[in-house]
C-alpha cells in the first residue's frame, strides 16, 4: 500500500472509531440528556481547550448567536460553564465541568493508550524516526488549521 493510501486509511478508521464510540456512548446513555450535535459541541470545546465563545463560533462556522444557545444548553445540562479568563477580565472561556470528564471517562488519554502499543512493536530508532514523523505532521498539517488569537 502506498503511503498516502495508509494515512487516508489511517484517517478513514480513526473517524469510524470515533464515530462508533460516539454512537456506542451515546446509546449506552439512552434517554439521556446529550444529543450527537450536543456530544460534537462539547467535543469541540474540550479540543479547543476552553474557548471562548466566538472562538467556538468561528471554529465551528456558525453565527455567534447560535453558539451562545448552544453553550447556554450545555451549561444548563451542566456540562460546561463559563469562567473569566486569567489573561483578559473582560472575556468568558468556556470550560468543561466534572460532569462533562465523568461523562468523557477514558477518551481523554486515548493517544497515550495508542502510543505504548505502538512502542511495544518498534525498536527505539524506529519510535525516534516515528516521533519526527508525527511533529512534521502536526508541524505540516495541523498547526495551519489552527488559527488561535494569541493571548495577552
Amino acid at each position: 500500500m502506498k503511503t498516502k493510501n495508509k494515512i487516508d486509511c489511517i484517517y478513514k478508521n480513526f473517524k469510524l472509531m470515533v464515530y462508533q464510540n460516539v454512537f456506542r456512548h451515546l446509546k449506552d446513555k439512552e434517554g439521556g440528556e446529550l444529543s450527537s450535535s450536543e456530544y460534537f459541541c462539547l467535543e469541540c470545546i474540550y479540543l479547543l481547550d476552553n474557548p471562548t465563545i466566538t472562538e467556538f463560533a468561528n471554529f465551528l462556522d456558525i453565527s455567534s448567536p447560535n453558539a451562545t444557545y448552544k453553550v447556554k444548553q450545555l451549561i444548563k445540562k451542566g456540562y460546561i460553564k463559563k469562567e473569566k479568563s486569567k489573561h483578559d477580565g473582560r472575556e468568558f472561556r468556556i470550560v468543561p465541568t466534572e460532569k462533562f470528564y465523568e461523562f468523557y471517562g477514558h477518551k481523554a488519554n486515548y493517544g497515550e493508550v495508542i502510543m505504548n502499543n505502538i512502542e511495544k512493536s518498534l525498536e527505539k530508532d524506529d519510535m525516534k524516526k516515528m516521533d519526527k514523523v508525527l511533529d512534521v505532521l502536526i508541524e505540516k498539517v495541523f498547526k495551519p488549521r489552527r488559527k488561535k488569537k494569541a493571548r495577552a
